[in-house]
């Protein structure tokens, strides 16, 4: 399904809670805020079952708030796994519980994991996320890889006055440790929990003249054109820098339908308003036209935003 820029619906983004165990600086709360309580298991399930036939699409992450404080994380991905319909299922993590789970997850089916990972300095750390946890997500990371995770994603959002000084050491430390490192730019916050100009004007750091330099060093340079058009540098020592900057060409390479763990879909990150709620349509059993019906208004109302 195409929305009006003629841009294809290849994955999902499903929030399947809004809890979290961080207070992080930054938090966008994946651009919403759910009006109704979060979804069932089933209801999980059978949305992503819908959202396949429909779609046609064969990816799906799952997100939160922090999505290892949703307690029957195991039976979710597990659910979503025996469908048998999608090919890649990831997931975005702070960490903090992954070496209690990482087993657990990879027996579900999780082929992938995101964690965020702002600095590796702990007072940093402490500040960027709120909780003196950098050791355990440290230790959480080397389960994942010891288990079979691949590949596994850093999240490093650059933050001035904060961890610029430590992009060096993020991609030593990947490369040495066989991670991707995602380099992300500071974006300003979502019109769904209101801006915060002050902390965006003080903490953004523009990544551009960093992009520059690592394609200038680059070994090799790849476009995902499926991910927003983003651009993956291999480096001389085998590290793997991908780089994420909110921009035109960024939105206009989105092929992304984002999920609420209340049931709202929505097509952008900065337009949870612009979504339809499809739980009711879920609990009353509705036929599959009527599923496609409301999943075409949000695809449709997908628009560029910057």
């Amino acid at each position: 399904m195409k929305d009006k820029c003629n841009r294809e619906i290849k994955h999902i983004r499903f929030s399947i809670t809004s809890k979290c165990n961080y207070n992080c600086i930054y938090c966008d709360q994946e651009g919403f805020i759910p009006k109704t309580s979060d979804l069932t298991v089933d209801e999980i399930t059978k949305l992503c079952k819908i959202l396949a036939e429909i779609l046609n699409v064969t990816r799906i992450k799952f997100t939160g708030g922090e999505p290892l404080c949703r307690e029957e994380i195991g039976q979710i991905i597990k659910n979503v796994s025996d469908l048998h319909l999608y090919k890649d299922i990831s997931m975005t993590t702070n960490g903090l519980l992954l070496y209690e789970k990482a087993q657990e997850l990879y027996n579900a089916g999780l082929n992938r994991i995101n964690v965020s990972l702002g600095s590796l300095k702990p007072e940093v750390y402490k500040e960027i996320y709120g909780s003196d946890s950098l050791e355990k997500v440290l230790k959480g990371l080397k389960k994942a890889k010891e288990v079979g995770f691949n590949p596994i994603k850093l999240n490093f959002v650059l933050m001035k006055e904060l961890n610029d000084d430590e992009l060096d050491n993020m991609i030593d430390f990947c490369g040495k440790n066989g991670y991707v490192l995602q380099l992300i730019e500071l974006h300003e916050v979502s019109d769904a929990i209101g801006r915060n100009g002050d902390f965006y004007k003080k903490h953004y750091f523009d990544v551009k003249p960093v992009i520059e330099q690592l394609e200038s060093k680059a070994i090799n340079t790849i476009i995902r054109g499926s991910m927003q058009n983003r651009k993956v540098f291999i480096l001389p020592n085998s590290a793997v820098i991908e780089t994420i900057t909110p921009s035109h060409e960024f939105c206009m390479g989105c092929t992304k339908l984002r999920v609420g763990c209340d049931g709202n879909l929505f097509g952008c990150l900065y337009r949870s308003d612009l979504g339809k709620n499809i739980k009711e349509a879920i609990r009353n059993h509705h036929s599959l036209g009527k599923y496609e019906q409301i999943v075409k208004q949000v695809v449709d109302s997908r628009e560029p935003y910057y």
